[in-house]
C-alpha cells in the first residue's frame, strides 16, 4: 500500500516470498521483513544516500524453496541471515537446552513470520504494531515501530510476555550489524564507561588482541601495547573478535563516521539491556561461514552474556513470573556530527 508520496508513508510489498515493509519520511527510510523476524535490512538516511545496515554475502533465498544440505549443529540462524538487525530471543549465542526445548543459535523469533496492525497511518506519524508467539517457549512478543514527520529516527516499544504457569527465563538481545559503504576506518564507537572482555580465539579468526580483560576503549594488544578498540579497523586489517562490554555507564552506543560527518545512534534501556556485544570483523574470520569475506560492525544491546543455560548459572538472565510481562522502550536515529 503506498498511500501518500510525502510526509510519513509506508509500502506493502513482498520480496521472494517474503511480507516486507517500507516506512519513511523526508529523512530516512527503514526496511522490515515481516515474514522473517521483523528483520530491519534497510536504514537508509536520505540526505546522503547512505544505508547504516550491513549485506550478509549469504544470499537471502525464498523459504519455501530453500533446500538445506544438512542441519546445522547450531540451528538455521545463519542459513537465514541477510544481515541488518535482527531480534534475539529468548537465547542468545549458542545452541542449548532449556526445559526439555532446544534452542538453537539466537534463538527462537528471528527467524518466525510475525503479524502486524497499521495502528496510525497520517502523513504525520505511522505507528505499526508487530507481534509474535514463539513455539518450543511459551511466550509473546509485541513491538510498536513510530516513525514521525522531519524526524531522523525511529522509536521502538517492546513487551514480552510470559504465557506459561511457571516461572520463565530468557535472553534478549537487539542485533544491528553495519556495514559499507556507511562502516570505514574513518569510524569511531562513542560508548561511555565499561568493562571490556575479548573471548578467546577459536582458531579460525585473527585477532590483534590479547584475550584479557580491560577497561573501554583500550585492551592490550599482542604487541603488548594498549589498542583502542572505539576505532573501527580498516577492511584490509584482518582481524575478527566478539568483545563484551559490561557495567555499561550509560544505555546507549553510537557509531560515527568521522569523514561523512554522519552517525547512528541507540538508546536503550540499561537495566534491562545491560551488555553491549561488539562484534567485529575486518576479513578475519576464515571457514564457514565467512570465509573471510567480512567486514562489519556489530553493537548489540544485550540482556546477558551466552548463551540461556550458561546465563542461568551465572544468574544473568532475565526471568518473568508466570502470566506476567516486561516493556522497554528503544530508539534509534541518525545525527549529523
Amino acid at each position: 500500500m503506498l498511500n501518500r508520496n510525502n510526509g510519513c508513508r509506508f509500502m506493502e510489498f513482498t520480496w521472494k516470498g517474503y511480507k516486507c515493509i517500507y516506512l519513511e519520511n523526508e529523512v530516512i527510510r527503514v526496511e522490515i521483513i515481516v515474514d522473517k523476524g521483523t528483520d530491519i535490512v534497510e536504514f537508509l538516511y536520505k540526505e546522503k544516500d547512505i544505508d547504516f545496515m550491513w549485506r550478509s554475502p549469504i544470499p537471502t533465498y525464498p523459504s519455501s524453496k530453500l533446500i538445506q544440505t544438512a542441519s546445522s549443529k547450531t540451528g538455521n540462524f545463519i542459513d537465514y541471515y541477510p544481515g541488518g538487525w535482527q531480534e534475539i530471543f529468548p537465547n542468545g549465542g549458542g545452541i542449548c537446552e532449556y526445559k526439555g526445548a532446544v534452542l538453537g543459535l539466537h534463538g527462537e523469533v528471528a527467524l518466525l513470520p510475525w503479524e502486524y496492525e497499521i495502528i496510525e497511518n497520517s502523513k504525520e506519524r505511522i505507528v505499526i504494531k508487530f507481534g509474535v508467539h514463539t513455539y518450543r517457549t511459551p511466550f509473546d512478543l509485541e513491538k510498536t515501530i513510530l516513525m514521525e514527520s522531519g524526524k531522523p529516527y525511529i522509536t521502538i516499544d517492546e513487551e514480552v510476555f510470559n504465557l506459561a504457569g511457571e516461572e520463565m527465563d530468557f535472553i534478549w538481545r537487539h542485533h544491528p550489524t553495519f556495514g559499507k559503504p556507511f562502516l570505514s576506518e574513518d569510524c569511531s564507537i562513542n560508548i561511555k564507561k565499561a568493562k571490556v572482555k575479548v573471548i578467546p580465539s577459536n582458531g579460525e579468526s585473527f585477532t590483534n588482541l590479547k584475550q584479557i580483560e580491560g577497561e573501554w576503549p583500550f585492551v592490550e594488544g599482542i604487541n603488548g601495547k594498549n589498542i583502542d578498540i572505539s576505532k573501527v579497523p580498516s577492511e584490509s586489517e584482518n582481524i575478527s573478535d566478539v568483545i563484551f562490554l559490561s557495567e555499561i555507564e550509560e544505555g546507549y552506543c553510537e557509531i560515527i563516521n568521522e569523514r561523512i560527518k554522519i552517525g547512528f545512534f541507540m538508546e536503550f534501556p540499561k537495566e534491562v539491556f545491560r551488555y553491549i556485544w561488539f562484534w567485529r570483523i575486518a576479513k578475519g574470520s576464515c571457514n564457514y561461514p565467512w570465509y573471510g569475506r567480512n567486514y562489519n560492525i556489530a553493537l548489540e544491546p544485550f540482556s546477558s552474556l551466552p548463551v540461556l543455560t550458561e546465563a542461568i548459572k551465572r544468574n544473568d538472565q532475565l526471568k518473568l513470573k508466570e502470566m506476567s510481562s516486561l516493556k522497554v522502550k528503544l530508539k534509534a536515529e541518525v545525527r549529523k556530527v
